[in-house]
């Protein structure tokens, strides 16, 4: 009996897109993939290590194997395959957008536990989300201190070039910052989105009696309402705490 064929995951791309920029030994392509990646695809390590197979398997990546000491590491080089493959890809539609993130689930089952249960929960993802967002503006202003990957790039305005240039330590590729950029505008408003709109939700459930509490129906019309009207772009003035009392 043949296996049915596995559907290529955004994941092998992910891999792809990287080795689209240059060769990397098989660590180098999981590490830059959990930094660079990880707040809008996380992938575990062992799942990343899986894939690189599949991209030789899939006759998209070569493989050499370089000696180390008294070791060997491999090194993957993206074929002529892969580069069709890749842009291939990119043409295509892409799936709809997915949340993953716990502190929701637990919200949506809150009336199960108590208020303090939700609370915290709340105020867990919050901090979270200011977490990851602080990692990302970290590294904004790494791009844009002297010498970094934007002032690389700006030279070429003055004669210079885009060749890829270490800094910090790491290897940064200034003729992808326009790119990188854009990105993370994106990634860092919706976090910042999902961090105040969690501490704005824990300061309401802070005033609940509890969760079953039959009093908190005019605050659920109004919230509903306040919902739609921010679809239509209207903006509806809701005074939560005088509702929640």
């Amino acid at each position: 009996m043949i296996a049915p064929v596995q559907p290529v995951s955004p994941t092998t791309y992910a891999l792809l897109g990287l080795l689209g920029v240059r060769s990397w030994t098989g660590y180098e392509l999981t590490s830059q993939l959990r930094r660079s990646l990880r707040f809008v695809w996380p992938s575990s390590e062992g799942h990343l290590y899986r894939e690189q197979k599949r991209l030789i398997d899939l006759g998209w990546a070569s493989v050499t194997r370089e000696p180390v000491g008294k070791r060997h590491r491999n090194r993957y080089t993206i074929t002529p395959a892969g580069r069709s493959a890749l842009r291939e890809w990119l043409r295509t539609e892409p799936a709809e957008p997915r949340l993953e993130i716990e502190g929701l689930i637990r919200m949506f089952y809150g009336d199960q536990g108590s208020v303090e249960d939700m609370v915290r929960s709340m105020d867990a993802t919050s901090r979270m989300a200011r977490s990851m967002l602080d990692t990302l503006l970290g590294f904004v202003d790494e791009y844009l201190e002297p010498g970094g990957p934007l002032a690389m790039l700006e030279s070429e305005l003055e004669g210079g070039g885009q060749e890829p240039g270490v800094f910090h330590g790491r290897l940064q590729f200034p003729a992808r910052l326009h790119v990188v950029a854009l990105v993370l505008d994106v990634t860092t408003a919706l976090l910042a989105d999902i961090e105040a709109s969690l501490r704005s939700a824990s300061e309401e459930a802070r005033g609940w009696r509890s969760t079953t509490d039959v009093r908190l129906t005019p605050l659920t019309r109004n919230r509903l309402t306040r919902i739609r009207e921010r679809r239509s772009g209207k903006r509806l003035r809701v005074d939560v705490h005088s509702q929640s009392e």
